[in-house]
């Protein structure tokens, strides 16, 4: 029987990507939840093999139909506490209620599972979400990523100027960068979601690179010639987080860019180099270059922006 992919936040850039992932396997039947399906094109909303229930995120009635069925649940919601928290937990609790076997959480970060209890953390849903699995019969599957590419060149951590051509950064630009495009981690994801056996925590990195090397790479790709401008150090940097949460704890905008930078490059929360790339070779990790390549210098700041079906 062909397995039934469930799409929690089917609209969104990541998960335009799964079903965009999904699509190598002509098999496969999806079914997305949404609160607005005239988000996605025509050719998901008519083919005949997704199907797509409409519902608010806390509408448990129309999470039930959504999940009903499904060999397993992928979470792409992305928002606040309370919709990566009891969103995700009325997700899994109608999966345990539905007899769904797997359930993907919406982590895609660092290894959040190396944060010591306490330290600030932006995406603090994750931590809570992976020990609310433990206590259900739904198995929980964590995907980990590291930062994301496109997001690295985006206005969201202000480390990257279209304008200046630079990248302004903390600590010596010898820090390392994991970063992984949403194509890339979008395709483990499929990978993940289609492979029963994929259980727990599994971690996927798109590349690993320093700010200087990105310079590098940079320099050669467009023929120009990308500056890189040092703010402070890492320490330093976790400072400034520690002060804008105490300002307004509840405005994760503004402290938690510059708190995931910081798990980024401080080297407590990287992936390592256990990772599961290998268990699925089909699939091949962009690299820095060929991300570049396909984008116009200019649009950088906006890459981001362009991603979906």
């Amino acid at each position: 029987m062909a397995p039934t992919i469930g799409i929690a936040g089917i609209t969104g850039k990541f998960g335009q990507c799964i079903v965009k992932a999904l699509q190598a396997y002509p098999e496969v039947c999806i079914r997305g939840y949404c609160r607005n399906p005239q988000r996605l094109p025509d050719e998901v909303l008519n083919s005949s093999k997704i199907e797509i229930v409409t519902g608010e995120f806390d509408d448990y009635s129309s999470i039930k139909r959504f999940v009903r069925g499904s060999d397993v649940v992928i979470c792409c919601y992305f928002g606040g506490p309370e919709l990566m928290t009891q969103g995700q937990k009325l997700l899994i609790d109608a999966c345990e209620e539905e007899s769904v076997p797997r359930y993907i959480a919406g982590d895609f970060a660092v290894d959040y599972t190396k944060i010591s209890p306490g330290a600030l953390f932006p995406k603090e849903s994750a931590i809570i979400i992976r020990e609310y699995l433990k206590s259900k019969k739904v198995a929980g599957v964590h995907i980990l990523t590291g930062g994301v590419m496109e997001t690295f060149w985006s206005d969201f951590f202000g480390i990257w100027s279209p304008e200046s051509r630079s990248l302004s950064v903390w600590g010596t630009g010898e820090e390392m960068w994991e970063l992984t495009t949403f194509s890339t981690a979008a395709a483990y994801t499929a990978e993940v979601a289609l492979d029963k056996t994929a259980l727990g925590v599994l971690r996927f990195r798109g590349v690993l690179k320093s700010p200087k090397e990105m310079k590098t790479i940079f320099d050669r790709v467009y023929a120009s010639n990308m500056q890189i401008t040092r703010l402070g150090s890492i320490d330093e940097l976790y400072e400034t987080v520690k002060e804008a949460f105490a300002q307004d704890p509840n405005n994760v905008g503004v402290w938690g860019p510059r708190c995931f930078a910081y798990w980024c490059t401080n080297g407590l929360a990287y992936l390592g180099e256990s990772l599961d790339n290998k268990r699925y070779p089909k699939v091949e990790a962009e690299d820095l270059d060929s991300f570049l390549q396909r984008h116009k210098m200019e649009d950088l700041h906006i890459a981001d922006r362009m991603i979906g079906l």
